[in-house]
């Protein structure tokens, strides 16, 4: 049985944390080693941690605190360097995976470097399933390139072959890190399990305006190792992410190019509904102007 190694980053997250870790003993694949990286919390996580988990400390949990604040970036390729496990897990520590999700990923790491678990199942902060994605999958690409990929909690990864988070892409990481993967070769698999638990709550980073400057330096990284077939997906995505955060003027020119390229992207009812919904947004618009 390979070993797994399970990588928690946790930044202020006495709320969770706890449900986090037990998640992941709950599997039904045994041969697992937790490590968390404590990103030099101020809350008490730690507390919680060593009050709930001591006798597991130095066996089957490596637990380690960053001397200062450095981000979950680094958090998750410090875990991975503590790590000895074959394959590398990672879980954001608000999320939670059922039962199974370890012992149905593994055979799929055998053949693939990354295997991502598409989320449909979102939870609020007390547990409550608070709603069920119903958005279709299509091809790995497909999915890819349109930004539908990312989640931490829903990636596996090959440790022999795991590219690293990049600091230069800090809240939208967990995205290039799938579009470098393809775009070097490596094979990712997706599977469709509902087999995670996203917890949704107002401080999640995609949220922040950060979240949007990361998506803009993606776009510009990129957009000319997009593959042809698949750059109306990527603009149309950095489009509904300008017109979101009220960049009104890119995210139209975005948005129009790619259904001028592609028309039968507007087929989709949700993209058309999303892009009404935000790209109309003045109030936004006038904060995201008055503040660049």
């Amino acid at each position: 049985m390979e070993k797994v190694s399970v990588v928690i980053p946790v930044y202020n997250g006495e709320r969770f944390i706890k449900q986090a870790i037990e998640s992941v003993l709950n599997q039904k694949y045994k041969n697992i080693q937790i490590v968390i990286i404590n990103d030099c919390s101020k809350d008490k996580t730690e507390d919680v941690i060593f009050r709930n988990f001591k006798d597991l400390i130095n066996k089957k949990i490596i637990y380690h605190k960053n001397e200062k604040n450095m981000e979950r970036v680094y958090s998750r390729n410090k875990g991975v360097e503590l790590s000895d496990g074959e394959f590398i897990f990672f879980l954001d520590h608000d999320d939670l995976w059922t039962e199974s999700y370890v012992e149905t990923v593994i055979p799929y790491l055998k053949e693939y470097d990354i295997v991502y678990s598409f989320p449909r199942t979102f939870i609020d902060e007390q547990g409550n399933i608070i709603r069920k994605s119903k958005k279709s999958i299509q091809s790995v690409e497909k999915i890819i390139f349109s930004g539908l990929i990312g989640y931490p909690s829903a990636s596996a990864f090959r440790k022999s072959s795991f590219p690293f988070y990049k600091q230069e892409y800090l809240m939208r990481e967990d995205w290039e890190i799938f579009l470098r993967s393809y775009i070097s070769g490596l094979k990712i698999k997706v599977l469709d399990g509902d087999l995670i638990l996203m917890r949704e709550h107002q401080d999640r980073t995609s949220r922040d305006i950060g979240f949007y400057k990361a998506t803009i330096k993606v776009y510009s990284d990129y957009k000319d190792a997009v593959p042809e077939k698949y750059r109306t997906d990527f603009m149309f995505h950095v489009g509904e992410v300008c017109l979101r955060y009220g960049d009104i003027i890119r995210g139209w020119d975005l948005v129009l190019r790619s259904i001028f390229y592609s028309p039968e992207i507007i087929k989709d009812k949700r993209k058309v509904i999303s892009i009404l919904k935000r790209g109309f947004r003045i109030d936004r618009a006038l904060r995201f102007f008055n503040s660049n």
